[in-house]
């Protein structure tokens, strides 16, 4: 009986381990595929948006734009606003001097519902139009809209003294320089020089910042 069972019991044994063995996995083999990690080329085709700036800002074709700055149309509005308030108060002056120029006497009072206004008035206001217009129209005049390359050429886009109009200042490399902090202007450290015209340019908006590197004088070999 104890033979019979041992018996029984190495042939179960048999069975499991025959069992085992076939069920048993293969080793994961692994498949290494080369994966391509080659970039396009900064050169390369220009976009159907680069390509609409460049025809906008009358560009030569083989130039390439490596800086836009954003509120490029806040920027015309406030051209258009400066414009039309200059042009507005210039018009509202003329018409009241050759209109009440005889009548008129000094000092004079302005009376518009309840509201009174005399000659001091007037000039307040005036004076902090005219400065609040100057301001935007310094900060303006000194925005650099887009910039572009053809090799050691550059073209930087500004908006134009009226509105709908484009200015541009054309360049070397080495012809900028940083302007140390000071003044009233914003952008502080967004201060630089282009062929001795103070200018404003958004480091993080260059193509690479290498772009803005290469163009400062302090950088050239």
């Amino acid at each position: 009986m104890l033979t019979r069972f041992i018996c029984f019991s190495l042939h179960k044994s048999a069975n499991s381990v025959s069992l085992f063995n076939a069920l048993k996995l293969r080793p994961l083999q692994l498949c290494v595929r080369p994966i391509a990690t080659s970039f396009p080329p900064q050169q390369g085709p220009r976009t159907m948006k680069e390509e609409r700036y460049r025809k906008k800002d009358n560009v030569p074709e083989e130039y390439r734009i490596i800086y836009r700055a954003p509120m490029e149309y806040y920027l015309s509005a406030c051209n258009l606003a400066t414009t039309f308030s200059f042009a507005a108060v210039a018009g509202i002056t003329a018409y009241g001097y050759l209109h009440d120029y005889h009548t008129m006497s000094v000092p004079f009072e302005i009376d518009y519902g309840s509201l009174t206004v005399n000659e001091n008035d007037l000039i307040i206001f005036l004076g902090f139009f005219f400065l609040a217009n100057v301001m935007i129209r310094v900060m303006v005049n000194r925005y650099v809209l887009r910039i572009y390359r053809n090799e050691d050429d550059y073209i930087a886009i500004f908006e134009g003294r009226f509105p709908f109009t484009r200015r541009e200042l054309r360049f070397k490399r080495g012809n900028v320089v940083p302007v140390p902090e000071g003044g009233i202007v914003p952008w502080q450290d967004a201060r630089f020089k282009i062929n001795d015209k103070n200018v404003l340019l958004l480091e993080s908006h260059f193509r690479t910042p290498s772009e803005l590197n290469n163009m400062l004088k302090q950088y050239m070999k």
